[in-house]
C-alpha cells in the first residue's frame, strides 16, 4: 500500500479524555462550522476517542479507526439529513455515529441498553438501514437513487463499501446494474487491503495493482502539470496529454474494470488525508452517473499493533480487570487448583476436524472470508493445500462444495449461521436436490449477545430442514463435536451442525465410553425421572440438565435428553415418550417457528392414532418469539431475558403443573 499521511503533529498533546474539538461536535451541523484547517485536530480527536472507548468497551476498533478522515470529510461535504449514506456491513460506523450525536452512548456500546454496533434506524435519523452483512450497499443506494431520481432536487446518494465486500457478487451485480441505468451516485470504495482477514481473490490483486500506479499517477500529474505551464504550447497539449495517458494508464492496469462496466473512475487518493478527501469529495459530487472513488486507508490507523496485525485489532474485548498477583497471597496460603478449561465451540470444531484430516485426505476446509472467525486457521496452517478461503463469496463457496463433493472430496464449508442465509439457493440447487456430501458447520448459531439481529443465528434449522436429503444435528460438548463431525463425515449426503458463539460445557459427568453411539436419529436420555420429558438440542442441553438440577433440589424430578440430531429425530425414543409421559418440553435456541419444537409437533401429531385411548399429551414449545431479539452484553443475558436459560425452563416446566392444577 501506498504511503498514507501521519497523524496531524500540529495538534498540542492532550491529556487523555480530553476532547476540547471533538466536544464541539455534537452532530454533522457543527462539524460543517468549523474551519478547514481544524479537521486535522478533529479527527485526531476522534481517533484518540475511539482508541481509549473502544478499547474498554470491547467491539470493532480496527475498521473503524480507518475510516475517521474519511467519515468526517463525508459529514463536511454531504448533508445527510437529505443525502442519503449506505455503510456496507456497518461495522466501520463508530465515528459516523459519534459525529452524529450518539458519542455519550459509547459507554454501553454494544451493551444491554447501549448503541448498537451496527448502523440502526432506531437510534437516529442518519442510520437508514440495520445492516450487518456484506456487499449489498450498492444495491441499497442504487434503489434509493432510483426513487431520488423522480425529485426536482435530487439529494446524493452514497454508498461506503471496502475492498473485500466489494468481491461478494452482489456488489458487482450492483455495479453492473447501475452502469447500465447511468444512476447518479457515488461509490466510496474503502480500500485497506482487509475484512476481518486479508482481502483474498483476483479482484483483491487488481486493486493492489491500482496501488502500484499511485507512484505512476502523480508523477504523471507533475509533469502535465509542467507542460500547461508553457505559454501558448502548453493548453494544446493538454488533450494529447490526456490522451497519451489513458493509453498509459491503461498499458499500467489493463482492461480497467470500474470504467469498462461504465462507471467513473477516480482515484486512488490518500484516505487519511483529510482536506484532500473533502477536496476530492467536492469534485466529484458534481458529476453526473454512477462515480467510484477509490480511498485508500489503513486499517487499525494510529492503533500502536496494527502495522503487525491489522487482523487482531479488527474487534476488541472490554478491558480486563488486572488479575491478583500470585505473590500477594498471604503466607502458607496455597492457589485454588486449576480445573478444565472451557473450550470455545469454535476451537472444538477446528481441533476435531484437523484431527479428522490427519486421517482422511479427502477431507477439505472451506470459509467464506472467515479463517480466524470460524477457527479454519489453525486447518490452513496445518494443511495449506487442502483450505479454501473465498474471500465474502458465500454463494460461490457453496457451489465450489457442491463441484469438490461431486468429484469424490469430502468438503467442509465453515460459515456463520445468519452467512449461510446468503447462500440458500446454492444449498438447495447445487447440494441438497443433488445429494451431495457437503458438510456445512454453522457457527454463531442460536443469540450471539452484542452483534445483535443482524448476526443472530436463528433461522437456520428451519430453511434448512424442510430441504430433502438434509441431515441436522447440533452437538452438546467438546466430545461431542468430534463424534458428530466423524458420523457427518460418514454420510452419503448434505449435513449441517451448528453450535453457538460461546464455551463448550467442561465435561465432568459425561465421557465417551458412557455415551450412546453416534448415529443420525439416535438421543441420548441423560437423566431420567417423573413425567416430563425435556428435549434439548445441542448447547441447550447444559441448560435443560441445570433446569433438571434446580427441579431436583424443589422435589421435582425430570427426564433430560440429548435430542442430538433434529433430522432425522429419534423418533422411536419420541414414541415412547408419547406414551409413557404427560408432558414433553423442547428446548432450542432458534425460532419457535419451523425449528426443532416444530419436528417434535410434527412428528408426535403422525403418531397420533397410535395413542388413541391415552391420555392427552401436552407437548410446549421453548424457543425464540416471533421477534427479532436484539443485541445485549451477552448471550447468557439474552438467553434468560427469552425465559432459555436453566431458570427459565425451571419455572416453564413448574408452569405445566400450575396450568394443570388451575383446570
Amino acid at each position: 500500500m501506498g504511503a498514507h499521511s501521519a497523524m496531524s503533529s500540529s495538534s498540542p498533546e492532550l491529556p487523555d479524555g480530553t476532547y476540547p474539538l471533538l466536544d464541539q461536535v455534537h452532530s454533522p451541523v457543527a462539524l460543517r462550522a468549523l474551519e478547514p484547517e481544524q479537521l486535522p485536530d478533529l479527527c485526531d480527536q476522534l481517533r484518540a476517542f475511539l482508541l481509549q472507548s473502544v478499547q474498554g468497551t470491547g467491539g470493532h476498533l480496527g475498521s473503524n479507526l480507518g475510516v475517521v478522515e474519511l467519515t468526517v470529510a463525508l459529514h463536511r461535504v454531504f448533508d445527510f439529513r437529505r443525502d442519503r449514506l449506505v455503510w456496507d456491513v456497518s461495522h466501520q460506523c463508530y465515528p459516523h455515529k459519534i459525529l452524529t450525536g450518539r458519542r455519550e452512548g459509547f459507554a454501553q456500546l454494544r451493551r444491554t441498553g447501549g448503541v448498537c454496533g451496527f448502523t440502526n434506524p432506531a437510534e437516529s435519523e442518519y442510520d437508514l438501514f440495520h445492516t450487518g452483512h456484506a456487499g449489498t450497499s450498492i444495491s441499497l443506494g442504487l434503489g434509493m437513487a432510483a426513487a431520488a431520481a423522480l425529485e426536482e432536487d435530487p439529494p446524493h446518494v452514497v454508498s461506503v463499501i471496502g475492498d473485500a465486500s466489494l468481491g461478494a457478487g452482489v456488489a458487482f451485480e450492483g455495479l453492473n446494474y447501475a452502469g447500465a441505468t447511468g444512476s447518479r451516485m457515488l461509490v466510496v470504495l474503502n480500500d485497506n487491503e482487509w475484512s476481518i482477514s486479508k482481502s483474498v481473490g483476483s479482484l483483491a490483486r487488481y486493486l493492489s495493482r491500482i496501488r502500484s500506479t499511485r507512484l505512476v499517477q502523480r508523477a504523471g500529474q507533475e509533469t502535465k502539470n509542467l507542460i500547461h505551464a508553457i505559454p501558448v504550447v502548453g493548453p494544446r497539449l493538454d488533450k494529447a496529454i490526456d490522451d497519451i495517458g489513458e493509453v498509459m494508464r491503461h498499458t499500467v492496469v489493463p482492461g480497467h474494470v470500474f470504467e469498462e462496466l461504465g462507471v467513473t473512475y477516480v482515484g486512488p487518493i490518500d484516505g487519511h488525508d483529510v482536506d484532500g478527501l473533502v477536496r476530492s469529495l467536492e469534485r466529484v459530487r458534481q458529476l453526473e452517473g454512477v462515480v467510484v472513488l477509490h480511498c485508500l486507508t489503513e486499517k487499525g490507523k494510529g492503533h500502536p499493533k496494527a502495522p503487525d496485525h491489522p487482523e487482531r485489532v479488527h474487534a476488541v474485548g472490554p478491558s480486563a480487570a488486572p488479575k491478583a498477583d500470585k505473590t500477594e497471597a498471604s503466607a502458607g496460603e496455597e492457589a485454588p487448583p486449576a480445573g478444565p478449561k472451557p473450550l470455545p465451540y469454535t476451537k472444538a470444531f477446528a481441533k476435531a476436524l484437523c484431527s479428522l484430516a490427519e486421517g482422511d485426505m479427502r477431507i477439505r476446509a472451506l470459509t467464506a472470508g472467515m479463517p480466524s472467525g470460524t477457527g479454519l486457521d489453525v486447518f490452513s496452517e496445518r494443511f495449506p493445500g487442502r483450505f479454501h478461503d473465498t474471500g465474502i463469496t458465500e454463494q460461490h463457496l457453496l457451489a465450489m462444495s457442491a463441484g469438490m463433493a461431486r468429484s469424490g472430496l469430502r468438503p467442509v464449508a465453515a460459515i456463520y449461521s445468519t452467512f449461510l442465509q446468503r447462500g440458500y439457493d446454492q444449498v438447495f440447487q447445487e447440494i441438497a436436490l443433488q445429494g451431495l456430501p457437503v458438510i456445512l458447520a454453522l457457527d454463531r448459531a442460536g443469540p450471539v449477545g452484542q452483534d445483535g439481529p443482524t448476526h443472530n443465528g436463528v433461522f437456520d434449522l428451519a430453511y434448512l430442514r424442510v430441504l430433502p436429503n438434509m441431515t441436522l444435528g447440533a452437538p452438546r460438548d467438546e466430545t461431542d463435536m468430534r463424534r458428530m463431525l466423524a458420523a457427518c463425515l460418514a454420510q452419503d449426503g448434505p449435513v449441517a451442525l451448528r453450535f453457538p458463539r460461546g464455551t463448550c460445557p467442561v465435561q465432568e459427568v459425561f465421557h465417551e465410553q458412557e455415551r450412546r453411539e453416534m448415529t443420525p436419529g439416535k438421543a441420548e436420555v441423560l437423566r431420567s425421572g417423573g413425567q416430563v420429558a425435556l428435549w434439548a438440542l445441542g448447547s441447550m442441553v447444559e441448560e435443560a440438565l441445570a433446569a433438571a438440577q434446580l427441579l431436583e433440589a424443589q422435589g421435582m424430578s425430570i427426564t433430560v435428553v440429548d435430542a442430538r440430531w433434529v433430522k432425522p429425530l429419534d423418533e422411536e425414543l419420541l414414541a415412547e415418550h408419547a406414551r409413557s409421559m404427560k408432558y414433553i418440553v423442547t428446548l432450542e435456541d432458534h425460532q419457535r417457528a419451523a425449528g426443532f419444537g416444530s419436528a417434535v409437533l410434527e412428528s408426535c401429531n403422525r403418531m397420533r392414532p397410535a395413542r388413541d385411548g391415552l391420555p392427552p399429551l401436552h407437548i410446549k414449545v421453548l424457543g425464540i418469539p416471533d421477534c427479532y431479539v436484539e443485541h445485549r452484553t451477552t448471550r447468557e443475558e439474552q438467553l434468560a431475558v427469552l425465559g432459555l436459560d436453566a431458570e427459565g425452563v425451571c419455572r416453564s416446566v413448574r408452569g405445566l403443573f400450575s396450568a394443570q392444577a388451575v383446570k
